[in-house]
């Protein structure tokens, strides 16, 4: 996950590239180690690490509490507009 967060891609379109082989990469116990340009192969970079996980889960939680501090400023802001308008029967 890292490398893709690196990279600016997603997770599944990070192991399409894997597939295709489009990235320099080795299997080493079940893991997918993939060669980033300024650290060569590197645990970091493994897709299936579990040290990276939580990294993303605490990223993913980040801006999950984002998206919904912009609903409730959105919801305020449907609320605000729907009471200030004229009604049809005030025309």
């Amino acid at each position: 996950m890292d490398y893709a967060m690196k990279k600016g891609i997603s997770l599944s379109t990070l192991r399409r590239h894997i597939k295709a082989n489009k990235v320099v990469y080795r299997v080493e116990g079940g893991r997918y180690l993939l060669c980033d340009e300024a650290r060569g192969f590197s645990a970091d970079a493994d897709i299936g690490s579990r040290g990276g996980d939580s990294a993303v889960i605490s990223h993913l939680n980040s801006q999950l509490q984002q998206a919904r501090e912009e609903i409730a400023e959105l919801k305020t802001l449907i609320a605000f507009y729907e009471e200030s308008r004229p009604s049809r029967l005030d025309v």
